[in-house]
Formats: structure tokens, sequence, C-alpha cells
């Protein structure tokens, strides 16, 4: 082999994966016995204490954050469907939305939607969706059932003022989720400015709701829907979200009316068309559990009391399959009975089928004698009938009516023959019905296509056999003919008379049956019987056989029938095994084996292996634990012997099992050590500390377990009895029936608006005092004011009532506003229903005007409830002297009456000079008078005040807000009480003026000073220092008037005029000065910065020679 060769060959490569590399890593495999921190305890060490403090207390938050209050999960087994709200202004594109998402779930293309739509979305969940109006009853009342509410909003647009005043009703109602929705995004050409737009609408988005709030976006419009991708996102988000219950829904059953029936007699409403109905609503069960003949609110009707309330099958259940990744289309199930969709509609006696309309595909033209047949006017039967043949020739002719006489007369002798005849064909045509005949019916409703299953009893087959079984048969054939059955039934009808309602006849004679068994064997047997004449008697109108659902523990149960009370009706399959019978009669006895809990050899083992060896002190006698027979086993392998897997006992069959030593086998130190392990065992269990999460985690142990109880309860109940203990649980699809309601509800009802059937714990059901906190909303444009009626949405309620407002002050007087405080809390009370402590609520002032403005009053909270209410307003009372003596004086013109200066005797009064008094006793007249004591004496002229408190009368006002009762066009225009402004307005009547109350001008007179008069006799005692001084004036030197000669005069003018020139003179002289110096300091300044810049440069030069010369001495002693 040369060289080259060699060099070419590969070098072998050692496997890093596959079953080859897997083998020898395991024969190699090293089991690490000490960890990381035990290796390399120094990489492990804290290096820097502020560093291991700032990632402990980051540590400490996150895990801080991810805890909350643990709470029992009260969420049913099949939750009710998720409640999605979409909110928007008009013209945004809520009802395509709503469209597009329905055809997305369902598949289906619905156009008119009117009230809720409940799909499925997937294999556990179920969402009822439901389009909100513009309208601010409308809005608060969604804003209290929706668990997800998709807002709608124009990017042309952006937020508009519905989207705001929907976040306030839910901050004060409890949040939802909530997702944002932008669309009309087509409207941008520019992809620049949607991308900006889409920014600054996420931005204020996530300002009002919270960061990361998650918005969608809806591109453009095709064919007048939204992109199919789109949509399916936001389905898919819809679809995972988890919806967290709110404390008020959790705590409060309430129902969503999903569809409405007027079940009055119509005998009634013809004689009187507004007599009061009965109606009966649908929907499933939120909340909590609800029981019937409760009281319940209908938001916008009023409370009402369920007189009759039933649950019905669910009209969209969840698929029950095995896990697959989507629905299949058959599941795709969608109910919406107010908007005419939904294929079954369940009724208490009833159950409605939506046949459909659909138009048969058109088929060729048959010919031949198929054809002939159908030309023809009289049926086959009938030809038949009306046909005679004879036997022998010559022989009379029988026809077929004398053929089905003489059959019908021989099996009227009979009554055996009469049963086994019943459920065959009378047409006397046996021949043409085979047994593939009797298993398949095809039927066939006008132009409709429709397969049935039939379910045959075993009995009633007789011998016969098949491939598929003798249960049931699906016809899969698309098409089908009437049969001969349905073409004579006009003639079997009126030969077989003696058939009619022989089924209802049957029911009585057996529901009037006294059931032995049940009274000689006890009610087990009984029951086991019944479930037998169930399943026999279990058909749909004697045609159907219901098909029942067969038990997966079916062997384990009937195993246990063996004890009960009578044997003799155990149902045995043939298979019985004997050995199993065996152990299970030997363990009833006290020989069997007990549970280790009830065994008190067992019991004792385990004191023996919790205590082991002691020494009685006083008699100095030693006890050992355990025999030498018993071996020393922990309690945990005991309890967990029968938990061991298919996988380790085929691992203790392989490997040799090691004998664990008894206690007599161990050594004086091994028992020692065994002991002392188990009491340091129990101390480490007591007394460590097992971290900062222990209390959390047994508390959310503790909540989980309760929550598993509460689902076991009832869980093995039946229905009804488990609904009359517990009540109708939330995820129930039930019937309530109302009596007494209103007749404008059915004749003004309206699909658009949602019916609320809030339930009510007793205590709301009561009227009295209610104490909120409350604050103006700084968006509303007006103050409000006390006894100004207000509509308030407090739990389910929309009523309006007349609050006060009042501040808490430090001595805890609850004093009266008459408006409320700018940008401030204060606390208000009004006449309503009770409702729990923290509930919040919304106020509105008028739910009739549409105005562009925010239409939220305030929001606010209850704060306790009180039966009586202490408000109390200042009472200024102003009187004036009637007579004057020392230290006393008469009042009057401050009451009225004896008795309003009686309720106010004692009470403190002062003048505008600042004398205190108190007022003593009533006079006999005027009437109003009274005495009065005070400081000092009075003069004729004060004016005497009483400032006093007075408390306020709440009114007990309250009216519900009945919209659902007004008509179509006014059901957005509810008025109720309105101010006395309103009122004044509306009439023309000017406000009436007080003329103290009226602006007057202020005119204040000048005010004289009177000199200090100090009389004579003060004068001379007062001290020399304070003593006016009276000081004269010095005498000034009086000026004599000079008379100038005429020659001086006229020398006395030149002068003057000679100064004048001169002064004249000076100030030119000045201005020239000045004018000359500005011109010289211009001229050294472009001097000075000629010289500056030929310095600059000189200086330049210079350092250009310092370099050099430093550059050349670097060099040189480089260069050495």
């Amino acid at each position: 082999m040369d060289a080259s060769e060699k060099s070419v060959q590969k070098t072998h490569r050692a496997r890093h994966s596959g079953p080859k590399a897997e083998k020898k890593k395991s024969k190699n495999k090293h089991e690490q016995d000490l960890t990381a921190r035990q290796r390399n305890p120094k990489a492990f060490a804290i290096q820097s204490v502020n560093k291991a403090a700032k990632a402990f207390r980051r540590t400490a938050d996150i895990k801080t954050k991810k805890q909350h209050i643990p709470k029992v999960d009260r969420t049913p087994v099949e939750p009710p469907p998720i409640v999605v709200a979409i909110v928007g202004p008009p013209k945004v594109g809520k009802s395509t939305l709503l469209r597009c998402l329905v055809k997305n779930f369902t598949k289906q293309k619905i156009t008119g939607i009117q009230g809720p739509v409940t799909v499925v979305a997937g294999k556990n969940r179920r969402i009822t969706f439901i389009e909100c109006n513009n309208d601010i009853n409308c809005m608060i009342d969604v804003g209290k059932i929706a668990d997800l509410a998709l807002l709608m909003v124009d990017a042309k647009q952006g937020f508009e003022m519905e989207i705001f005043e929907f976040f306030n009703i839910c901050q004060a109602t409890g949040f939802p989720r909530c997702m944002g929705v932008l669309n009309h995004l087509d409207m941008y050409k520019d992809g620049k400015t949607v991308r900006k737009r889409k920014k600054h609408l996420k931005n204020r988005f996530e300002v009002e709701l919270y960061k990361g709030a998650r918005l969608f976006y809806l591109s453009m419009l095709v064919n007048g829907e939204y992109l199919p991708n789109e949509v399916h996102n936001l389905c898919r988000f819809i679809s995972v979200m988890k919806i967290v219950p709110l404390t008020w829904r959790a705590s409060h059953p309430y129902i969503f009316a999903d569809r409405m029936e007027d079940i009055t007699n119509p005998e009634d409403i013809r004689q009187n068309p507004k007599c009061d109905r009965t109606v009966s609503m649908y929907g499933y069960v939120r909340g909590t559990h609800i029981k019937t003949k409760s009281m319940v609110h209908m938001a916008g009707c009023g409370d009402y009391v369920i007189k009759n309330m039933t649950f019905l099958p669910d009209p969209c259940p969840t698929p029950t399959m095995e896990k697959r990744r989507s629905l299949n289309v058959k599941e795709r199930v969608i109910y919406a009975p107010m908007s005419g969709v939904g294929g079954i509609v369940y009724d208490k006696d009833a159950v409605y089928i939506d046949m459909g309309t659909k138009t048969a595909p058109e088929q060729e033209k048959p010919s031949g004698m198929v054809a002939a047949l159908m030309e023809s006017l009289k049926p086959v039967d009938e030809k038949v009938r009306e046909s005679q043949i004879s036997i022998f020739k010559g022989g009379p002719a029988i026809s077929g009516e004398d053929f089905e006489r003489k059959r019908h007369e021989e099996k009227s002798d009979d009554d055996d023959e009469e049963e086994e005849d019943e459920g065959s064909n009378d047409s006397g045509m046996e021949a043409e019905s085979s047994e593939d005949e009797e298993s398949e019916i095809e039927e066939m409703d006008g132009p409709v296509k429709k397969k049935r299953k039939v379910v045959q009893d075993p009995e009633s087959e007789g011998s016969s056999d098949s491939e598929n079984g003798p249960n049931d048969w699906d016809d899969d054939e698309d098409g089908g003919g009437t049969s001969d059955q349905e073409n004579d039934s006009d003639e079997e009808t009126s030969n077989l008379k003696w058939k009619k309602d022989l089924f209802q006849k049957a029911a009585m004679k057996h529901s009037a049956r006294i059931n032995y068994t049940k009274m000689v064997y006890g009610e087990d047997v009984a029951d086991v019987a019944a479930e037998e004449e169930d399943e026999s008697d279990d058909d749909l109108g004697g045609l159907f056989k219901v098909l029942k659902k067969a038990r997966g523990d079916g062997s384990q149960q009937d195993k246990h029938v063996i004890n009960k009370k009578d044997c003799n009706h155990l149902q045995s399959d043939g298979v019985v095994d004997l050995e199993q019978l065996s152990e299970d009669i030997r363990d009833t006895f006290v020989t069997g084996k007990w549970d280790a809990s009830e065994d008190a050899k067992a019991r004792l083992d385990e004191d023996d292996a919790l205590y082991g060896d002691f020494e009685d002190l006083e008699t100095g006698e030693k006890h050992v634990a355990g025999d030498e027979g018993e071996g020393y086993k922990s309690d945990d392998d005991t309890g967990n012997a029968g938990e061991d897997s298919e996988k380790e006992l085929d691992q203790e069959e392989e490997q040799p099992e090691e004998k664990v030593k008894t206690k007599a086998e161990m050594s004086a130190q091994e028992r020692r050590l065994a002991k002392k392990r188990k009491i340091k065992e129990m101390f480490d269990k007591e007394y460590d500390s097992k971290g900062d999460d222990q209390f959390y985690d047994s508390w959310k142990a503790e909540m989980d377990e309760q929550a598993k109880l509460n689902r076991s309860e009832f869980e093995e109940m039946p229905e009804d009895q488990r609904v009359q203990y517990e009540g109708f649980r939330p995820g129930m699809y039930v019937r309530v029936e109302f009596e007494q309601m209103p007749c404008e509800l059915i004749e003004n009802f309206d699909a658009t608006y949602p019916v609320i059937l809030g339930g009510m714990t007793n205590v709301e059901e009561k009227l009295g005092f209610v104490n909120v906190r409350v604050k103006k909303h700084r968006w509303y444009n007006k103050i409000l004011k006390s006894r100004n009626p207000l509509i308030l949405s407090l739990g389910w309620r929309r009523f309006q009532t007349i609050p006060y407002y009042y501040k808490l002050e430090d001595n805890m007087r609850q004093r009266m506003l008459k408006y409320t405080p700018e940008h401030m809390h204060c606390n208000a009370v009004f006449w309503g229903p009770i409702t729990p402590q923290g509930t919040g609520f919304l106020a509105v002032e008028s739910v009739s005007e549409k105005t562009p403005n925010f239409r939220i009053a305030a929001t606010g909270v209850v704060l306790e409830l009180d039966q009586s209410v202490e408000v109390e307003k200042k009472l200024k009372l102003v009187g004036h002297p009637k007579k004057v003596f020392k230290k006393s004086a008469f009042i009057e013109n401050m009451f009225t009456s004896s008795l309003e200066v009686a309720k106010f005797q004692g009470a403190r009064i002062q003048t505008v000079s600042g004398l205190r008094g108190q007022v003593k006793k009533a006079l006999s007249s005027p009437a109003g008078a009274f005495r009065a004591t005070f400081e000092d004496k009075i003069r004729m002229s004060d004016t005497v005040f009483l400032k006093a408190w007075v408390k306020v009368e709440i009114p007990r006002f309250i009216m519900p807000v009945t919209s659902l009762l007004l008509s179509q066009e006014s059901k957005q225009a509810w008025l109720g009480m309105r101010t006395v402004g309103q009122l004044r307005h509306e009439r023309g009547i000017p406000v009436p003026q007080k003329g103290d109350s009226l602006y007057k001008p202020i005119v204040r007179p000048q005010r004289e000073n009177k000199p200090l008069v100090i009389p004579k006799h003060l004068k001379m005692r007062l001290p020399f220092k304070d003593m006016p001084k009276e000081l004269q004036e010095p005498k000034q030197p009086k000026r004599v008037a000079v008379v100038l000669e005429p020659a001086e005069a006229k020398v006395a003018n030149f002068m003057k005029r000679v100064k004048a020139i001169y002064k004249d003179k000076r100030q030119k002289e000045h201005h020239i000065m000045r004018k000359r110096v500005q011109e010289h300091k211009k001229k050294i300044a472009s001097q000075e910065a000629v010289k500056q810049e030929k310095l600059k440069e000189a200086k330049k030069r210079l350092h250009k020679i310092l370099g050099d010369m430093k550059k050349k001495k670097e060099s040189g002693d480089s260069n050495r």
C-alpha cells in the first residue's frame, strides 16, 4: 500500500449520539455523589454583600409578585360560556366584527344578528358574543356581565368619548379583561403614517389600561368583511384568554337571558291586552348558585320573585370527544335564538327542531316503469286493494279489501297474535319486508334530506343475524322515499281504531302499579329494577330507543351487588372469578385483612417503631420493642407498598431483595442510631424552618382541599335532588318563570338590549340609608348639588335617588355641603337598597341626553350601612334687642314661637361687638321674644346672632330606571325626577331673588379724624414724656417786596438774556464734545483690534518656533 493511499484513509470517529453512543455512556456512567456547591464551595461564596442583598431582594420581589391571595376555586366542571362584549361608538364596525367572529368559529355566515350569540370555541370553551349599543344604560349593564370587552376604535377618529365612558364604568363596577381592536387603517395611504398612528394609539391605550395592553389591528375590508387571517388571530386570543372571576360576580348569581317567551293565557290577553304577563326566560346560570323562589332584579325593569325554575339540556354543549387539535365541522355549534339561529330549542314540555328550508338539487327525470308509476293517479297499495284475483279457474274472485278484513277478524280472536302482529305491516304485503328493511328506515320530509338513527329492541328482532350488531344501524344514504306504511295511513286509522292511544293507556296502568319489590327488599333492589324497566321503556314516542352510555366501571359495580339485601337480583354476565369471590367473602370476616388504621397489631407496631425501647424508672423493668419474627420497617414502606408501578416490580424481580434486619438482629449501636434518627426526624419536622413559602403553600393547599371537598360533596347525587340541596349551580341552562310582569316588557322588547337577572342576598332586598364616598369626575363639566336627583348604578340596580353631600369634620360631625368639592372626595348619603360595604358605583345626571360631552358625573364606593344618619347644616338666626338692662336684655325677631325658644334654651348667642350671651326664657309677648344674659351691657343698636347646627332630613325617594319598558323610539329618553332648575326653565319661571342676597356697590364714606382731646385733670397727671407737647411753629422772617428802578430793571433784564444765551451755548458745546468722544472711542477700538490681530499672529509664530525647537530637542535625545 502506497503512502498516498494511507494518507487518504480517514481516522475513526467515535459516535457522540445514537444508540451506540448511549450504550457506551450507560456503561461508563458515573454518578456524582457531591453537589456543585460541595465540589466548588468558593464558586458559590458571596463576593459582594451589596450585590447579594440586591439579588436577594429582586428574587423576593419576583416571587412575591407571583403570589396572590388564595381563594376557594368555585369554578364548575362545565363553566358557562364567557361573555365577550363588543363596545364602541356608532358607525365604527361593531356588527361587521361580530359577523366575522361568528363566521370564524362556526363557518356560517349570519346576516341579521340580534341579541346574544353563543358559539363553541374549543373542546372546553364556549363564547357568548353581544354587541353593545350606544346607550349609557346598555353600556352600564354590559359592563357588569362582560368577561372580555373588545373596544372598537376608529384609527382615523382616535379614541372617542364612548371608550372613555366604558373605561370609567368598568372601573366602578369591576374591570373585565379588555382588548382594543383598531380598524379603518386603510384610510391612511402612507405606511409610515399608519405606523406612527398605531404607535400613538397604542401608547394612549396603555395609559388608560395598563402597560402591555393588547391592541389588534384590522387593516381593511374585503367584500364587507375583515381579512380572515386577522380575525383568526383575534379569535385565537379570545379562545385561550384566562378569565379571572370578579368579586361581585363570584358572590352573586346572575342569568344573562338569551331567550324570552310570553306564556300568558291567550284568553286573558284577548280580554285585556294590557294585563300582566307570565314570562319565561332562558339562560345560563353564572356567578354562584341560585335557588328558586328567590328575589332577582331585572336590570331596566325591577325586582321580581322567581315563580318556578327548572334546568334544561344544554342547547350549546361542549364536545365530548377524544383530544384533537381542532373541532370537527359537525361539532361547530351555534346557538342564537333571538337571531333565529340554532338547531334545537329545548323547552320544559317540548323540543323545537328547526328543519330549515333547503332546495334539493335538480335530478334527472326518471323514465320507463318508474315514470309510469309516478304518473299514475292512485298509489300502488290502493290498486292492490281494488284488484281481484281468483285462485282456481272459474272460482270466486277475492279482492284486497276482503282479504284484509278477514285477516283483521282472525287477529281479533287471539290476544297473543294481536301483540305479535302489532309491530308488522298491516297492508297484507309481508313479503316485501326483509330483515334489512326492518333495520333501515329512510324518511324524507319535503325537499330536505335527513338521516335518522333507529334503535331496535333485541327482543323484537327474534333470530335476526346482522354483521353490524343487534342494537343500532345508521342510514348513510342521502336519498329515500316514503314507505308503504305512510301511504296507507288513512285506511289503517279507520280499520285499527282499537290501537289508538295504546302508549298512554299503558303508561297510566304502569304508573299506578304498586312496587312490591321496594316494599319487601328495600330501595336498593327497587332502584335496580326501576333501572331495568327504564331501559326497556326509555324511547322517544314509542319509535326510537335512546342509547345509554355504558359505564366503564360496570364490573366493579356489579361485584358489589352481591352485598345488597336481596341477592336473587344479581345479574351475572356468566364469567365469575371464583377465587376473587372467595377472597371477598373471606375478607368480610374478622380473619380477613384489616386496614392499617383499624388493625390493632399494626397500630402497636407503629407505636414500637415510634417510641422504641424504654425502661420503667419505677420498677426498673426494660421493655424491648418488636419480636424476633417482625421486621423493622418504616411506615412509608408499608404505606406505599401497594402503589408501586409495573416498572418497579420488574426491577424488584430482577434484583435480589435485600433482607431488612429485625430489631432483634440489630446490634445495640444500630438500635441506638435508629432511635436517634427517629427522634431527630420528629424534631426537624416540628421545629425546622421550611422556607418563607410554608405558610403560603399550606394556605393554598387548604383552599385546594376545600375546593375538592365542595366538588365531591354532591357529585354522586342525582341532578333533581342535588338542585334541591345546593340550588342551580353555575353552568346549568335554566328556564325561569315570572308572574305579574308588565305588558310593556313584551310589547317593547328589543333583542339588542341585554336582559340580566341579577340575584340578590337577603340583605340587599331591603332599603335603607347608604353612606358612600363619592368624587365628582374631573371630566364632567358641572358640579353636583345636594337635593338634585341623581341616577346611580349600584350592584345590579339602576335607580334615581336624592343624595345629600357632607363632610366628616374632626369632631365627627357630618356637616352638609351644598356642592361637591373640586378634585376632592366627599361623603354622601341617600335612601336606596342595602349594598355590601366596598361595592363600587357610578352616577349620571341623565340617561336621556345625547351630548358629545362626558356623561359620567361621579364615581364612588359604599362605606357603611346605617339606618339613622345625622347630617347637620349651619343655622344662623338674627335678632335685635327690644329692651336693654345692665347685663340682660329682651331679644325679638329671632324666633317665631315660644316652642322654638324652648328648643334653643341654653344656646349660646353673640353680638356683633363680640359680647357673648345665653338664651334664658321665653317672654309672654310678643311671640318668639326671650330674655338673654350677656357679659356686659349691650346697646340698642347691636345685632344678636345665634349660630346653631340643625339636622337635615334625608328624603326617602328611590325610582328604578325602567328603560326596558319604553318603546323603541324612547328607550334612550327615560326621564325621572327633574331638578327645580329644569322645571323653571321649561315653564319660563324666573329664579326668585332676595333683596338681601343681591350684590350692591360698596360705598365707603371718607372718615373724618377728630383731634385727640385729653381732659385737663388727666393731662396734669401724665408724666412729662407722655404729655402732649403743644409746640409753636418758629416764626419765619418776612420778605419785603423790592421795587426796581427802570434803569435797574433794564440791567436785570439784560443779564437774564445773557445767562440764557450762555446756557444754550454750553449745551451745544456739550453735545459736540459727546459726539467727538464717541468717534474717538471708535477709532481707538479699531486700532486696538488691529493691534490684537498683530499680537495674535506674533504669538502663533512664537509658539511655532517653540514647537520646532522642542521637536529638534526630542529628536536629538532619541538619536543619542
